[in-house]
């Protein structure tokens, strides 16, 4: 069997090694031979049965995307213990005022192990040597974790992996290199011709070929897939979930990334102290010349609805402002799209649906992005009731592959029933989107006569389903390998 040069020069250097030795693959270093070369060669050895290779993996822990925050600006834990120990006792909205609801609750529930826990909405301090020690020390872990300095302690350690985005966790492989009892066998003939591996102009023109040897190639030997152009599977995805509604009987319509609050949120009866719209969870635009906004005619109608209601129905019963509704946002949802469109097109039936991004000032973890797309829905008509959007909802997943969803009352402030839909995604519950039946507060102000059952789905919560992915950051990594041999359900 012919060898290259390069594999000819590691089966030498394996043979002058003591019998039996493993070596990594790292540790040998030969001339004219690059890295890349070296690994290629050792792989075509351990192919043609002359080598053994193992891989031994360990895994590097480094700060994810929260950590590198918490890094600079403390634990959440941290900075509410020591707001705790200025202040003494504090109500539990003034944490989620002063630090946002998330990090307000992450802090609250990692104090509660300690014992420091909330009662009757107030949170005291309480002096816990212990409490101070170790989260002191977990902030340090972070630093050390940052510098690839030192070493951190295993129940602190356990701490931080179990906390979402907080560590980043890699496997780094090392490659050893054992020769095969075929491989000590076979003997290296070293006939002092050179030997052509491949024919291009310069050899030709040269007339080497004329004194050389030609290397024999095994025709049956594996090669390197080749690729052509293909979809991202993100479009892929796209396209077959519009193909499914087009196939229902729905209409697609499109809508703008900029919006103003009037219709993002008070035109969907969300009112204006809603923490939906606070900053940590909104990301709201400054705009010099702001465009028109569309039928401005709906503002004093959703002035009415918030603050006095309709027929049967009390509102919300606050000092409603129209200063607030003008306000310039990244739309946080996409059922904007959808009530403007009714309210343009009030005559009944109508079926219509989008795929489009929507915008969350949200931590980014294996289930949430704060860039995504939500497949949004409306059935506008007589037969709008609840046991429809059941069997909209569930027919639309099993067109996909999956005849397993839950369908479990939620609440939301502009539907009523309310659903969320959820899925098992690597053994955990996932909620998929929301669901229910728009609110007389919303259909009644936009002129609508009849039921409105509506829902928005996450698309990237779906292609983690579709794809089998564990973590829907996978999708937009750019994976070479994945996106070249990604497979999905049929």
């Amino acid at each position: 069997m012919d060898l290259s040069r390069n594999e000819n020069e590691v089966l030498k250097f394996m043979k002058g090694l003591p019998d039996s030795s493993r070596v990594a693959e790292d540790s040998i270093i030969l001339p004219d031979m690059t890295r890349r070369e070296l690994t290629s060669a050792v792989s075509w050895l351990q192919q043609k049965g002359f080598v053994d290779v193992e891989t031994e993996y360990e895994q590097k822990f480094s700060l994810g995307s929260e950590g590198r925050k918490y890094l600079t600006e403390g634990l959440p834990e941290l900075r509410v213990l020591e707001f705790l120990q200025n202040e003494g006792s504090v109500g539990l909205d003034r944490i989620f005022v002063r630090f946002g609801k998330e990090r307000g609750g992450i802090a609250i529930t990692q104090l509660a192990k300690f014992g420091i826990k909330p009662k009757g909405g107030r949170i005291d301090y309480v002096e816990n040597q212990t409490a101070r020690r170790e989260i002191e020390d977990r902030q340090k872990a972070l630093e050390i974790l940052d510098s690839g300095q030192g070493s951190v302690d295993q129940t602190i350690m356990e701490n931080l992996k179990g906390r979402g985005d907080l560590l980043e966790v890699k496997k780094i492989g090392r490659r050893y290199i054992t020769l095969t009892d075929k491989g000590k066998r076979f003997e290296i003939r070293d006939s002092g011709k050179e030997s052509i591996e491949e024919i291009d102009s310069k050899v030709i023109l040269s007339g080497k070929w004329r004194s050389s040897g030609f290397r024999e190639y095994d025709l049956s030997s594996p090669v390197e897939a080749l690729h052509g152009s293909s979809m991202h599977p993100i479009t892929y995805l796209i396209n077959r979930v519009k193909r499914i509604f087009l196939e229902l009987g729905f209409s697609e319509i499109r809508g703008h990334y900029i919006e103003y609050a009037g219709w993002n949120m008070d035109a969907l009866f969300i009112p204006q102290h809603h923490p939906a719209r606070e900053l940590q969870d909104t990301f709201y635009v400054e705009v010099k010349n702001k465009p028109e906004f569309e039928n401005q005619e709906i503002l004093q109608k959703v002035k009415k609805s918030h603050e006095r209601g309709i027929p049967g129905y009390s509102g919300w019963r606050y000092q409603w402002d129209e200063a607030e509704a003008r306000r310039m946002l990244l739309r946080t949802h996409t059922t904007v799209n959808t009530i403007r469109y009714l309210y343009n097109h009030r005559e009944p039936p109508v079926a219509v649906f989008s795929i489009e991004k929507a915008f969350r000032h949200e931590s980014v973890d294996w289930k949430h992005l704060a860039e995504l797309h939500q497949i949004e829905g409306v059935f506008y008509g007589k037969d709008a009731n609840i046991s429809t959007l059941k069997w909209l909802i569930r027919e639309f997943y099993s067109k996909l592959g999956f005849n397993e969803i839950k369908l479990i009352p939620s609440y939301y402030p502009y539907t009523e029933p309310s659903m969320d839909v959820v899925a098992v995604i690597d053994g955990k519950e996932v909620e998929m989107g929301g669901s229910g039946l728009f609110r007389p507060e919303v259909t009644a102000p936009m002129g609508l006569r009849e039921p409105v059952i509506a829902w928005g789905l996450g698309l990237e919560r779906l292609a983690m389903m579709f794809y089998d992915i564990k973590d829907i950051r996978d999708i937009y990594n750019s994976d070479l390998d994945w996106l070249q041999s990604y497979r999905f359900r049929r």
